[in-house]
Formats: C-alpha cells, sequence, structure tokens
C-alpha cells in the first residue's frame, strides 16, 4: 500500500516538526530525524540517510510517545511510515 496523494489517506495529518528517533536492532542502532507530518495512522519523516532506514522500527518522539512503524515509501530525504499499533 503506497499512499501518495493525501485525499487517498483513511485520516488528515497535521503538520509538524518535531524531532525524534528512529530505533531498531534490538534498541542498539539509533537514527535522529524529523516528523513532518502526523496523523492516527502514520506519519512523513525527514531523515539524512534512507540507506540507513530499515523497513519496520520503532519511532521515539521527543514527548516519550512512540509507535512500531513499517515504512511504505521514500522519496529523496523522506519516508513514509504506517503505525502497526
Amino acid at each position: 500500500m503506497t499512499e501518495t496523494g493525501s485525499n487517498r489517506r483513511i485520516t488528515d495529518r497535521r503538520k509538524t516538526l518535531k524531532s525524534a528517533k528512529i530505533v531498531f536492532n534490538n534498541k542498539q542502532s539509533v537514527i535522529d530525524c524529523f516528523v513532518r507530518d502526523v496523523s492516527s495512522t502514520g506519519a512523513k519523516l525527514q531523515v539524512a540517510d534512507l540507506l540507513a532506514i530499515p523497513r519496520s522500527f520503532t519511532l521515539m518522539l521527543n514527548d516519550g510517545s512512540s509507535h512500531e512503524c513499517e515504512r511504505v515509501r521514500a522519496q529523496g530525504t523522506e519516508i513514509g511510515v504506517r503505525f502497526l499499533n
């Protein structure tokens, strides 16, 4: 499932610019990122290096919340993720 148009999304996304961390490899690997927009079902993240991002990971926000994620699209330095929890 690759949703590219905002008119095809199930829920509305809110624009934001929050720092977060992509955590994977049994919490041994951490990559900084920015959350560009977010909804109840997913988010758009800005990262420095797409090649370093695995297909599934935990997104840890600075407010202490976290989401298990699956990467559903990637373009340039942005990735779209679906929340699994």
